[in-house]
């Protein structure tokens, strides 16, 4: 009886450990006014319908959370979703943990069916912190903006839209997956800074935009036919804007101190293929070779209008020799060369020339010839 009982509580014990949910975050909003918390968000919202071979379904899980609390204190206007967000005195600052979204439908009949899906996820590891700050906005973690104002801070994204469908048996999908990538954005004693991913630093700055390192892809299949794009603008390390006002960085490893007006960016690249059954393009090459540069970088574009020679490329930095022509061939300036291609023929028709002369020669013998007869009559 007592092993029994040993065994229900353990089962209980088990079984409650399993099925807890993250716990709520403690909020604090000491000295504040106005202040909106709430801990960690989940919510999975689904829709199914069937009938006669027919059926359909959608959903939408979707959740904020985050580790720590909320924390407000003297600050006017905070709000706070999910946990591990500070924010001392100051005004209208807006805080969110990571959020993740994963909506996705379905619908099929009689063998034939289609789906759609729109994974979505903002942010990483980190909290967020908005100390003396007015009108900070941070949404994922590892954000920092201290006597900021206006600091719009992002954590690193990722969205990957994907349908497929499959219609008299043959599948048809695409897919256009997007990223900014990094992690910890920084904004201090800086207004109107933008910061989207992460590895973001701006100082004393006015109006600077920083982006982490951004991939772009799109891919598409049918029939044994894949085609894709790949882009990417990326660089070693971070985005670092000190003392600067209007400082744009994309990709990372871009450094603007003391700068006015300044655009930087990573190295860009591209790699479009298109493969058969797994093998590289039609007749077994590849369309284009993956890593590619882009165009911008690095490279430079055909003016419009004109056509790009692929047969015979020249490395920059190499000479390219011509011939000289003889002095047999050269013509003094001012003098007209005859064309060879006519010369023996009439101008205009391009008629034999010689062919003209045996007739009038012969028109004029016939002439003396009736001539002398009527002559010889008279």
């Amino acid at each position: 009886m007592r092993s029994k009982c040993v065994f229900v509580v353990a089962f209980v014990a088990a079984f409650t450990l399993g099925t807890a949910e993250t716990a709520f975050a403690d909020n604090d909003a000491t000295g504040s006014i106005g202040a909106v918390q709430t801990g960690n968000v989940s919510v999975t919202p689904s829709v199914g319908a069937g009938q006669a071979g027919a059926a359909a379904a959608a959903s939408a899980p979707t959740s904020v959370a985050g580790t720590g609390n909320n924390t407000a204190s003297n600050s006017v206007g905070a709000v706070q979703v999910g946990g591990g967000n500070t924010s001392s005195n100051s005004v209208g600052s807006v805080q969110s943990s990571p959020v993740s979204s994963t909506p996705s439908a379905s619908a099929g009949a009689a063998d034939n069916n289609a789906s759609a899906s729109v994974p979505i996820t903002v942010g990483g590891g980190g909290s967020n912190s908005a100390s003396n700050s007015t009108g900070a906005t941070q949404v994922g973690g590892g954000n920092t903006a201290a006597g900021s104002g206006g600091a719009a801070q992002v954590g690193s994204a990722s969205a990957a839209p994907a349908v497929g469908a499959s219609f008299l048996g043959e599948a048809f999908s695409a897919s256009a997956p997007v990223g900014v990538a990094g992690s910890g954005n920084d904004a201090a004693d800086s207004n109107g800074a933008v910061q989207v991913g992460g590895g973001n630093t701006a100082a004393r700055s006015f109006l600077a935009v920083q982006s982490g390192a951004v991939t772009v892809g799109s891919t598409a299949g049918a029939g044994g036919m894949t085609a894709s794009n790949p882009v990417a603008v990326g660089g070693d390390g971070g985005n670092s804007a000190s003392d600067s006002a209007g400082a744009v960085q994309v990709a990372g490893g871009n450094t603007s101190s003391g700068s006015a007006g300044t655009v930087q960016s990573g190295p860009v690249t591209a790699g479009p293929s298109v493969t058969t059954n797994g093998a590289p393009g039609p007749g077994g090459t590849t369309l284009a070779a993956a890593g590619t540069p882009a165009a911008g970088a690095g490279t430079t574009a055909s003016p419009a209008g004109t056509t790009a020679s692929t047969a015979d490329t020249t490395t920059l930095g190499e000479r390219e020799t011509a011939a000289v022509p003889s002095d047999q061939n050269r013509v003094p300036l001012g003098v007209s060369t005859p064309d060879r291609s006519v010369l023996g023929g009439l101008p205009v028709t391009g008629l034999g020339l010689l062919l003209f002369v045996i007739l009038g020669l012969a028109l004029c013998a016939t002439g003396l010839g009736i001539r002398g007869r009527a002559r010889a009559c008279a």
